[in-house]
């Protein structure tokens, strides 16, 4: 509703109207009062009574008439007030207020075109919006999406010139062209753009739209604007994905004076989004699919993996396979040569066009880029290497039209051994499947060397056939070796498959044919000097020698015998090595289906150290029953003075633990002597007394044997046994004195048996000493013994002297004592001075019992007390 303003206000801002309505008022009442006053004097009508009233009545209605035509006036003013501030076209100064209520109208016309022109222009936008959301619905190709988009942001921004670059995803710092419109030759679907030297990049960088209105004046770049790029102003738009920016839209013009602002940046994101969303949904869409397609490609592989498929059939049915999923114009699988690391063999390929690479054929790596995969040992895709560096032996990619090739080492057990190779025209085909083609690498790799494992264990098997039947001949020979060989050769030459063979044998620096088939001369007919032919270079070596060509250059060649219908091609030759020296070798020649390799080499070499074996049992022979003779001598000998261990010790003994004769060695002694036996014997008679003796020498004689001691000689009435020869158990000492304190603890034992049988007992006194002595067989050739002498053992014997004043006592020496382990409890004796004199001052003790470890005693502890006694009374030292 408008509302009126005061009425002084619209008279003084329209001044016009106003007057109008003063003069129209005049014309409608003062000149007909003027008149109608005029004919009333003349006709003489103011006397009329009611002339008066009709004058006033008329007065009244006049002034009701021109209050209602200027409320009507104020009215007509405030409208056009109101239509000339709305329509925002000011009135002049000599324009009335109709003529402005007639302009505003005019400005709201003029308002309404423009308006409805924007809206005409927003609903094609609209338009342009929904023919590509429709467009999205129905294709599912995503570079497609990208060109219709280019398009349609050109249309909206009245530009000519555009592009779309996307980000690589193998390598983020780098743009691939996916669409232009304009550019021509300067910029080329699949062409790719260095992500650090382009503008672009800011717009990815900073998630936002870059608009540049003159690149020569804006201060972030500051370089002169391409010619080719059209003019300096241009947008750079971000195809911004829900997680992240995957590319840019580029528009611009060719005309000079074009120049984009914000506007144009406002029309381009509704599109630009909605591309984006479309865009990012196809390209998850196609990766689920192409997910899918490698998930069935996977489980059609695992199944040709897991197949009887072998070698070639492997291979090639796993290519066809990947060829389904990866559009690759060739495809080969090569593997290292094993003698020969620098050069691979072709095992498969397949490929839409002809191929100059030959199947089974040896190719060298050097400077190809199959040489640069086995070395990084990793999947790799090249693309500018791939134009201009050989991919194995030439460049046959450029005449696929190959730009980009993958290299997939084959491996097993972390060693590289051979390559899966594809050449190609698309890198992303390689970088969408790239976890797919490392797998089946892996898997051909396995697979490969499956087959391989299983042809090498039914070679293996039959080679250890040959090796046992070679055996068995060996073990079943009578040492008749000329037959066992040619049976050998036999072997050979039906497992390696060669043409001709030969053993030869080394005497006096000569190598001599033994035995051989398909050669000539004959077998004792010609010699080889060590290092002449190949079987003379073996013999000088040591090692064995595989030479698989042999032609006019070969240095074998002079050296090597012919034979008729025998060209000699190849050879193997391995030493005979029989205790660290080379006895002879075996040579042959001529592999039938491919040439020697290491497998061949092993198998000969097994086979020549069986033949080694079974010439070194002829020698070994002889020597091994003069051995046996010589342990039924030494057991002859040693079995009724010596415990069995100890007697294998000696006869097993190695390093330093042989038995040598005249050994000077520092033992333990231990003599046991029978009190009073003149008088028992005496009383019993001889046949008792005989007895007597067995009874208690089977008890103490099985005591020392017991705690590794042996019985050297028997004394009559007595024995004396030793402990650390003819070999030692460690801690002599210390079992001499245990088999003293066991001995005396069965002395009553044996005396109730004596009791009973021959009404008589026995006492026993028991000397112990540690000394240095002479060991060893003495005697002549009829009658030797193995004993002890030196002045250890006279010791031992001047302590049993002693010993008799102790009934049923133990005596041992000072160096016994201080060769213990532990200490036992001792009771010290004085020696009459002729008897100290004769044992040089030695120190005596009577073991009382077994005592604490020597390691548990304080440093204060003193082997033997200050004070003595003489014999036979003493003082116990704990």
């Amino acid at each position: 509703m408008i509302t009126p303003t005061p009425a002084s206000a619209k008279n003084r801002a329209h001044p016009r109207l106003q007057r109008k309505l003063h003069l129209a008022f005049g014309f409608f009442f003062l000149f007909p009062t003027a008149g109608l006053i005029l004919f009333s004097v003349r006709y003489d009508l103011l006397g009329d009574t009611y002339m008066p009233y009709f004058f006033l009545g008329l007065l009244v209605f006049s002034f009701i008439g021109l209050h209602v035509l200027k409320g009507l006036f104020d009215r007509i003013t405030a409208i056009s007030d109101a239509m000339s501030g709305e329509a925002g076209a000011p009135a002049s100064a000599a324009m009335d207020e109709l003529h402005a209520i007639a302009e505003s109208f005019r400005s709201v016309k003029s308002q309404f075109t423009r308006a409805l022109e924007e809206l005409e222009k927003k609903s094609a936008d609209l338009s342009v919006l929904k023919d590509l959301s429709e467009l999205c619905a129905v294709t599912f190709d995503p570079d497609e999406i990208l060109h219709i988009t280019l398009e349609r942001a050109l249309l909206l921004t009245a530009s000519d010139m555009g592009s779309v670059l996307m980000l690589e995803g193998s390598d983020p710092r780098r743009f691939v062209v996916k669409a232009t419109i304009g550019l021509g030759r300067f910029a080329t679907p699949g062409e790719r753009v260095n992500f650090d030297s382009s503008i672009a990049k800011y717009a990815v960088l900073n998630k936002s739209p870059l608009l540049v209105e003159d690149i020569e004046k804006d201060k972030r770049f500051g370089r002169v604007n391409h010619e080719h790029y059209g003019t300096r102003s241009f947008i750079c738009m971000p195809f911004k994905t829900s997680r992240e920016v995957i590319g840019v839209l580029t528009v611009s013009s060719r005309h000079s004076q074009r120049t984009y602002g914000p506007g144009d940046v406002d029309l381009l994101t509704p599109l630009l989004s909605n591309a984006a969303f479309t865009y990012e949904n196809l390209r998850l869409l196609r990766r689920s699919e192409r997910a899918e397609a490698q998930r069935c490609t996977l489980d059609r592989l695992v199944k040709i993996l897991n197949s009887s498929f072998h070698d070639n059939e492997l291979m090639l049915a796993a290519l066809q396979e990947l060829h389904g999923v990866v559009p690759f114009e060739a495809a080969f699988i090569c593997t290292r040569t094993p003698l020969q690391p620098e050069v691979v063999q072709v095992r498969e390929m397949l490929g839409s066009a002809a191929c100059r690479l030959l199947r089974h054929t040896p190719y060298a790596v050097q400077g190809s880029l199959v040489e640069k995969g086995l070395q990084q040992e990793s999947l790799m895709i090249l693309d500018e290497e791939a134009s201009i560096q050989p991919l194995l032996g030439d460049q046959w990619t450029l005449e696929l039209g190959c730009g980009s090739c993958l290299l997939a080492p084959l491996k097993t057990g972390g060693v590289v051994f051979g390559m899966l190779v594809m050449a190609g025209r698309r890198r992303e085909s390689f970088a969408e499947a790239r976890d797919l083609i490392g797998w089946a690498a892996g898997g051909i790799a396995l697979a490969i060397d499956r087959n391989r494992l299983l042809s090498a264990v039914v070679k293996r098997d039959r080679e250890i056939d040959a090796i046992r039947q070679v055996g068995t001949a060996l073990a079943s020979s009578t040492f008749d070796m000329r037959k066992v060989l040619n049976y050998t050769l036999d072997m050979v030459r039906e497992v390696i498959d060669v043409e001709a063979g030969s053993v030869l044998f080394l005497q006096d620096q000569e190598l001599e044919v033994a035995v051989a088939f398909n050669r000539h001369p004959a077998p004792g007919k010609s010699r080889l000097t060590l290092g002449q032919g190949i079987a003379g270079t073996v013999a000088a070596r040591g090692e064995a020698l595989i030479a698989n060509e042999i032609n006019e250059t070969s240095p074998f060649l002079p050296a090597v015998s012919e034979s008729p219908g025998v060209t000699t091609r190849s050879a193997l030759c391995v030493p005979m090595i029989s205790q660290g020296r080379v006895i002879g070798v075996i040579e042959v020649v001529n592999k039938v289906n491919g040439n020697f390799d290491t497998n061949d080499r092993d198998l000969l070499q097994a086979i020549a150290a069986s033949v080694c074996i079974a010439l070194e049992n002829a020698r070994l022979y002889k020597e091994t029953v003069a051995a046996a003779e010589h342990e039924r001598d030494v057991r002859r000998i040693f079995q009724k003075f010596v415990p069995k261990h100890v007697i294998d010790t000696i006869l097993h003994a190695g390093g330093d633990e042989r038995p040598v004769v005249e050994e000077v060695k520092t033992i333990t002694l231990l003599n046991v002597d029978i009190r009073g036996f003149s008088d028992i014997a005496r009383r019993i008679g001889p046949r008792n007394t005989v007895q007597l003796l067995n009874r208690f020498f089977t008890v103490m004689g099985g005591i020392v044997f017991a705690h590794h001691g042996i019985v050297d000689k028997y004394l009559g009435d007595g024995f004396l046994s030793i402990f650390g020869a003819p070999a030692t158990s460690g801690g002599d000492p210390d079992h001499a004195v245990a088999a003293a304190l066991e001995m005396q603890r069965e002395l009553d034992g044996v005396n109730r048996t004596l009791k009973e049988q021959l009404g008589n007992t026995v006492g026993m006194g028991i000397s112990i000493h540690t000394g240095e002595v002479v060991a060893g067989n003495i005697g002549f050739e009829k009658k030797m013994d193995y004993t002890v002498i030196g002045d250890a053992v006279n010791i031992v014997f001047r302590l049993q002297a002693l010993a008799k004043t102790c009934a049923s006592g133990i005596l041992i020496s000072e160096t016994t004592l201080q060769a213990l382990s532990s200490r036992p409890t001792v009771r010290t004796l004085t020696p009459p001075r002729g008897a100290l004199l004769e044992l040089g001052g030695l120190g005596i003790y009577e073991l009382i019992g077994v005592g604490v470890p020597a390691a548990a005693t304080t440093p204060s502890d003193e082997r033997a007390p200050q004070r003595a006694t003489a014999l036979p009374t003493g003082r116990v030292s704990p």
